[in-house]
């Protein structure tokens, strides 16, 4: 404390000039709007390159998470390439579906039925009934399309019906959201005698011609009490955290078309 005593005795008149500058500056800056405005625009600048030198050292040291997604994506990617074959010599690659990334511009958890807005559209070749899924898991299904905009019934939508498989028996069932909690689903038609256990892991069933197989649901939480003597009810817990949601993938099915015609009944 006595030396602090001693440098502002020392220094009193430097200290006393600059904080009379700053009152002036202050006070031109609030009664100007020339000097307010130019203020602003260096205030503006400032705090711009501090955020963005933060937010890339924040990416730096994020790197190492981001790169294991982007393998355990490019992993993903691989295993739905199809089928390959050999003709003449030459490796023949079926593609059955591709993978258009999508960025997240709203999203809602807290109603009972949910949608997700994606930037991405019509011309971007997205339409109805397109499959969305993120690294984790499936997200949901593309219900309206603009030019350049798609909203996303999320699977936290009390329309959403998933159809998935037990991924140790093959046994298939249901997948709905109880709108209560944006953590957890339920899985319907379980066959009665299928033995079911905590942990048991769910994805889809490949049925759907929005969806690939294979693709994480979620995992078994708990057993749930049914009156249905034939089927049974459990507590699935998703894959996808919908709270932190900010990237997708759109799902188109190349030969959805060719597949649809088959269905048509005359």
């Amino acid at each position: 404390m006595y030396n602090l005593f001693i440098f502002i005795k020392k220094y009193n008149a430097v200290i006393l000039f600059v904080l009379l500058e700053l009152m002036c500056i202050i006070m031109i800056v609030r009664n100007l709007p020339y000097h307010s405005r130019k203020m602003t625009n260096v205030s503006n600048s400032i705090t711009g390159g501090f955020y963005k030198t933060t937010s890339n050292w924040n990416d730096y040291l994020h790197l190492k998470s981001e790169n294991e997604l982007l393998a355990q994506h490019n992993a993903l990617l691989q295993s739905r390439l199809g089928y390959e074959y050999y003709e003449n010599d030459s490796l023949i690659v079926d593609q059955m579906f591709s993978f258009l990334p999508a960025h997240i511009i709203n999203n809602n958890i807290s109603d009972k039925n949910n949608y997700i807005i994606i930037d991405k559209g019509r011309v971007d070749g997205l339409e109805p009934d397109m499959g969305v899924i993120c690294d984790n898991g499936v997200v949901g299904k593309v219900v309206n399309v603009s030019n350049h905009y798609a909203s996303v019934m999320s699977m936290l939508n009390s329309y959403s019906i998933i159809s998935c498989r037990f991924a140790d028996n093959q046994y298939v069932a249901n997948v709905v959201w109880d709108s209560k909690d944006y953590r957890f689903g339920l899985v319907k038609d379980i066959p009665s005698h299928l033995i079911i256990n905590k942990g048991d892991t769910l994805v889809t069933s490949g049925f759907s011609n929005s969806f690939p197989a294979d693709v994480m649901v979620g995992t078994i939480e708990e057993n749930e009490d049914t009156e249905n003597g034939l089927f049974n009810t459990a507590k699935i817990k998703f894959s996808t955290n919908f709270s932190t949601l900010r990237f997708v993938y759109v799902v188109k099915n190349n030969y959805r078309s060719e597949i649809d015609s088959l269905c048509i009944t005359h």
